[in-house]
This record gives C-alpha cells, sequence and structure tokens, in this order.
C-alpha cells in the first residue's frame, strides 16, 4: 500500500483495507510502491465505495 504510511503520519483513523471499511482503491501495476510513484505505472482499475468503477486490461503483445 503506498498511502498506508502517509495515513498513519496524518493521523487518519481506520485507515486501510479491512471487512466493512469503505473501499475507494486503485490497482497500479507496478513490481513494488516505490516502483509505482517512481515512475508512470500503468493504472489497471478502480473502485469507489467497494464498486468497480473503471478497469484497463494490461497490454499485451500481438
Amino acid at each position: 500500500m503506498v498511502t498506508e504510511d502517509a495515513a498513519r503520519l496524518m493521523g487518519c483513523e481506520g485507515y486501510g483495507i479491512a471487512v466493512g471499511a469503505p473501499a475507494d482503491l486503485v490497482l497500479i501495476d507496478a513490481p513494488d510502491p516505490a516502483a509505482a510513484v517512481r515512475e508512470i505505472a500503468p493504472v489497471l482499475a478502480g473502485w469507489k465505495a467497494g464498486r468497480q468503477t473503471f478497469e484497463r486490461p494490461r497490454a499485451r503483445l500481438l
């Protein structure tokens, strides 16, 4: 999780992934959190309030 430590430093209570928690999530195609921030990593999918709102399949060679 890229923003977990930042949320903790800002004092955000109840932040993280847990059963019953609000689910706003973006899935990024990167080997690790540092690469996701350092590079322009492609976004694969996103969820808002627990519902998937978009999906972009991984690129593939033809």
